[in-house]
């Protein structure tokens, strides 16, 4: 999902970032979940209002990201000095039958991609999407696969650049709401694991 601005359509103000080491991503509590919710909006109404009809305000609720915090779904940057506050964030799941129908192959499905543009520059979108992979890696399974907005010019570069391969398209009819997307499902093979525990991902 796409890197857009959160700070300059805010509704409230946020700490600034300039001249601050980007934070660790870290698995998401409780306290995160309105901050996850305000982000994915705030991100929303910045592409509504460049006539992107991607996102759209109101698709999830806190209520919502917090039962899938409790099952450690969510993982996220938050602003130093404001834990609550959620500068980028993405979602890791096991199954994603809605877009890639079942599969007999174990795979990780990324969601949620979502960054404050404030980070801009500092690679946060590639570090979010490597995070989820070691997630993924963590787990067993050797495959991550994603999607992303057919009409957006950037993002199949965006991912095509981080080793994935489109794997066919779908139209999804959002849950709950009124508009329908056109989705290219994409997928990688994740290298074997170092060391670390990371993922080999150059």
């Amino acid at each position: 999902m796409p890197v857009s601005d959160a700070a300059r359509t805010s509704s409230r103000p946020a700490p600034s970032t300039a001249g601050l080491d980007v934070p660790d991503v870290t698995p998401a509590q409780h306290r995160h979940a309105a901050g996850i919710v305000e982000l994915r909006d705030t991100l929303a109404r910045w592409m509504q209002a460049r006539g992107i009809d991607q996102w759209r305000e109101g698709e999830f609720t806190a209520a919502q990201v917090e039962q899938e915090i409790e099952r450690g779904e969510w993982w996220v940057m938050d602003s130093p000095g404001h834990p609550e506050r959620v500068l980028a964030s993405v979602r890791v799941i096991w199954e994603d039958p809605m877009i890639w129908g079942q599969q007999s192959e174990p795979a990780g499905y990324i969601h949620g991609v979502a960054v404050d543009r404030r980070l801009r520059g500092t690679k946060t979108g590639p570090r979010l999407v490597r995070a989820a992979e070691d997630v993924i890696a963590a787990s067993g399974r050797s495959v991550s696969r994603l999607d992303c907005d057919k009409s957006s010019p950037v993002l199949e570069p965006f991912y095509a650049g981080l080793g994935y391969t489109p794997r066919g398209e779908v139209d999804f009819d959002v849950p709950g709401m009124d508009y329908r997307v056109r989705l290219i499902r994409m997928e990688r093979t994740l290298p074997p694991r170092d060391d670390t525990g990371s993922t080999a991902n150059g």
